[in-house]
């Protein structure tokens, strides 16, 4: 009789050692369901499913949603080293990847860089192909190059005369970029810089003639090189001025004071250099220290500041 007291009391004692012991394993077993789920439904394990490897998913778990959320779709391995550049957006993300594929039936060396830069200023397509109407809604910030062109036989109708002082020959020019040229002119003369108006705004029919004796005497190459065809030119637009000063042609113009001067004020006054030196790729055009296109003060700092050439401004900060 006292065995069987003892024997009920130990059992009863083994009850609830039992039990904590059931209660510790499901807890257990709960936590590492917990990890093993939380493991297989993350971002990490999806990704690495996908064939990224692990360099790759540490970048991505680091990019913001809408890349990761892109990532996660499929394997890219376009995707980061295309996002990792300052000018990538999104809209031409497919037309990257299309030209990254044309590029390298050429070559495996693939510069990210230019790819973006090309494709955002629509240099993957030969000159005067895949043209648009430019946004006159953006006002002097309006883009005209060899693929954004004016409305068809665009004429401004504030263009007024600019006088023999500020110019060689008969200039006409918009009214409020003849006020920022002055305005510039009088400061240049400040520090003994005179500056000159060659050229300025060009009809329809002038820009043709202009565009039309390069081609036939030079050839087409050579004119596209050169000059832009009617409705494609900036001169039409009546915001661009070429200038020179004394003794000087547009070929010498780089070396002047006149020039340096420029190259540093200019953008104070609302005009940038459009066409630099080296960025003929970009710009379509062989270098022109001579010519200035107007876009407004602010603008111009900015363009300035960016170190872009216009096109590449447009595009990314405008534009978009």
């Amino acid at each position: 009789m006292v065995d069987n007291m003892v024997y009920t009391k130990r059992r009863l004692k083994k009850g609830p050692i039992i039990i904590l012991i059931i209660f510790i394993i499901i807890i257990i077993l709960v936590i590492a369901g917990i990890k093993l789920y939380t493991h297989y439904t993350s971002n990490e394990y999806k990704l690495e499913k996908l064939g990224y490897s692990e360099k790759e998913i540490n970048i991505l778990l680091k990019k913001d949603d809408k890349i990761l959320k892109k990532a996660l779709t499929k394997y890219d391995e376009y995707l980061i080293p295309l996002t990792n550049q300052k000018y990538f957006l999104w809209k031409n993300y497919k037309t990257y990847k299309e030209y990254i594929n044309k590029l390298q039936k050429e070559t495996n060396n693939i510069d990210y860089k230019k790819v973006i830069t090309n494709v955002n200023t629509k240099r993957n397509y030969d000159f005067y192909t895949h043209t648009v109407k430019t946004n006159m809604d953006k006002g002097n910030a309006i883009l005209v190059n060899k693929y954004y062109s004016l409305p068809e036989a665009y004429a401004p109708k504030d263009i007024v005369n600019v006088s023999n002082q500020h110019s060689y020959g008969t200039v006409q020019i918009k009214s409020e970029v003849y006020d920022a040229f002055k305005e510039m002119f009088n400061a240049a003369k400040k520090e003994n810089i005179t500056l000159i108006i060659n050229s300025g705004y060009r009809d329809y029919a002038s820009q043709e003639k202009v565009y039309n004796q390069y081609k036939e005497t030079k050839g087409e190459e050579y004119a596209d090189s050169i000059a832009a065809r009617p409705d494609f030119s900036e001169h039409q637009t009546g915001l661009a001025l070429d200038i020179i000063t004394y003794g000087a042609s547009g070929t010498t113009f780089d070396t002047t004071d006149a020039f340096k001067w420029l190259d540093k004020n200019a953008n104070k006054y609302g005009f940038i250099l459009r066409y630099p030196k080296n960025q003929e790729d970009i710009t379509g055009y062989s270098y022109e220290s001579w010519h200035f296109r107007y876009i407004g003060k602010n603008l111009a700092s900015k363009v300035k500041q960016s170190n872009l050439t216009y096109d590449e401004y447009y595009a990314y900060y405008i534009e978009e």
